[in-house]
């Protein structure tokens, strides 16, 4: 007969799929060879959402921080009803360089032909991040940039000039496993990701954030 004078405690926030997560939110990577030792086994926080939109459809991006310090990017995709981890991590000029050679990597931009490209070297920062080969298999495409989280929201129409604009050049390894991801900005400014694919299955554990 007293409980009308119990406090109602709102209903913690449950979390329990990857596509879900938050800023403030925590996953937890399985330990696994397949990953760097930074990465394998690290309980990482989410720090940001951030918005890719393309003509018909968009990607939201989760930026994971380690406790160390050390930033990568995750997406959930999609594919024949399965669902993958893509996990990215942006390199500099003197990686790409060390990676593929300079002249090398340049044929992406020059030649007309979807191109393919060797893995020159393999620096034990990014083994793991990296395919032997890869092969451009499309052409490039144009998205647009927000860093916002446009999941439950009204995207901007397409082409809008509130978002960043950006081409996107993708080259994929043979076994699907590995990408090379390439930005060019308004301006020139060139971004370079190497991204490692896995089942989504490998974020073992997911924690909501405080205060959810």
């Amino acid at each position: 007969m007293f409980g009308f004078f119990k406090s109602k405690k709102a209903p913690e926030r449950q979390l329990n799929h990857a596509r879900d997560l938050r800023v403030g939110d925590m996953l937890t990577v399985i330990d696994s060879f397949a990953y760097p030792d930074w990465l394998k086994g690290q309980t990482l926080k989410v720090t940001a959402v951030q918005t890719y939109q393309y003509q018909h459809s968009a990607e939201y991006e989760f930026v994971l921080e380690s406790d160390s310090g050390k930033i990568v990017f995750l997406q959930i995709e999609q594919d024949d009803g399965e669902e993958f981890a893509n996990f990215s991590v942006k390199i500099q000029r003197d990686d790409v360089d060390a990676i593929f050679t300079l002249d090398e990597f340049a044929r992406i931009f020059d030649e007309e032909s979807l191109t393919h490209i060797d893995t020159h070297s393999r620096p034990a920062a990014f083994e793991r991040f990296l395919g032997q080969s890869y092969q451009q298999n499309q052409a490039p495409y144009v998205a647009y940039f927000y860093e916002q989280d446009y999941r439950n929201r009204t995207l901007p129409r397409y082409q809008d000039e509130s978002g960043e604009v950006c081409e996107v050049i993708e080259l994929i390894s043979p076994d699907e496993k590995h990408g090379l991801n390439i930005e060019v900005w308004d301006g020139g400014e060139t971004e370079v990701s190497l991204t490692l694919t896995r089942p989504l299955s490998d974020i073992v554990e997911l924690f909501p954030g405080a205060g959810s």
